[in-house]
């Protein structure tokens, strides 16, 4: 039989960890079918299946719930560990195990752990709070929409003109394997605190920050920065200093990008650049803006699957 879980699986982060548990859960919700199939016909008692496969991590997808950092889950994060503490899953030097639940005393074998696993993520899901979960997060990002709407009109009616940049903020993929999301908060707040402080934010007048989680570049900021047109009008010079504001906070392990350059490289259409300066008047303009920034809080498979318990991972804020 494939061992899953011996010393040559190779580390992944805590990013990527979460996100696996994420598309287990998704998988197993989704397609039905065992993690190990019985088989008679070879040296091999079981053959993996694709669902047996997304368990190869499955040590270091359980050392996200070590209890040494105080986290909130996603629901299916949270649903993948009430399995897993529902069937006593446990470690025995060897191979994962957990007692038989149809006879006591005795325990299962690896596969049949596996599979009993499967059974009871599925058996969990169907209870309400986990729907409600779902529900809510979603809520919340229809919520958030409207907030974000709410900012750009108040901000753009104040100013007779509006400079509006657009930025994300990534680490270098050297930097990603020991990335931990509290680090990533620290280094959001300090980015937070920076806009009260360092000359990069002269003149700003709103901003919204949220992190997020993606399957290539794990955690990530993404970033809307609003300033008083009067003042601040040199675009690319201005997403520069904040730029390397970032790279400074990160001690040069965070990089950035900003999507105003990337419009430009690509020709983009003017009416919908929703970036650049805008004149208080200008409709069209005001309605790209607004279309970009609720983008930025869209549920679009980038959400956090774990982050700091309590901790705020979206923030908007209109400076006077």
């Amino acid at each position: 039989m494939h061992h899953p879980f011996n010393d040559y699986t190779p580390a992944i982060s805590q990013a990527e960890a979460s996100v696996k548990i994420d598309q287990l859960v998704d998988d197993v919700l989704r397609i039905g079918g065992q993690a190990y199939i019985p088989q008679s016909h070879s040296g091999m008692p079981y053959r993996q299946t694709m669902l047996g496969a997304d368990l190869d991590y499955l040590s270091q997808m359980l050392a996200l719930f070590d209890g040494r950092v105080d986290y909130d889950y996603s629901e299916n994060l949270e649903l993948f560990y009430d399995a897993c503490q529902d069937i006593r899953l446990e470690y025995d030097e060897h191979r994962y195990t957990c007692p038989d639940p149809e006879a006591g005393g005795s325990y299962l074998s690896e596969p049949e752990t596996m599979n009993l696993l499967l059974d009871r993520i599925r058996e969990l899901s169907n209870r309400e709070r986990y729907k409600r979960r779902c529900a809510d997060r979603r809520y919340q990002a229809k919520r958030q929409g409207e907030e974000v709407r709410e900012l750009v009109n108040k901000v753009m009616d104040r100013y007779a003109r509006t400079l509006v940049l657009r930025l994300n903020f990534y680490y270098r993929k050297s930097a990603r394997q020991r990335l931990t999301v509290e680090q990533v908060f620290a280094d959001m707040n300090e980015l937070v605190r920076a806009r009260r402080t360092s000359p990069a934010f002269d003149h700003l007048v709103g901003s919204i920050i949220r992190v997020e989680q993606g399957e290539d570049r794990g955690f990530h900021i993404h970033a809307a920065f609003f300033f008083n047109g009067s003042e601040r009008f040199r675009q690319f010079h201005v997403a520069e200093r904040i730029g390397e504001l970032w790279e400074e906070i990160t001690k040069a392990r965070g990089y950035w990008h900003d999507s105003a350059r990337e419009w430009v490289k690509r020709g983009g259409n003017d009416d919908d650049r929703g970036t650049g300066m805008f004149q208080r008047r200008d409709e069209k303009g005001r309605y790209a803006v607004t279309e970009l920034m609720t983008y930025l809080v869209r549920d679009k498979g980038q959400h956090l699957r774990i982050k700091p318990a309590g901790a705020r991972a979206y923030r908007t804020g209109c400076i006077r």
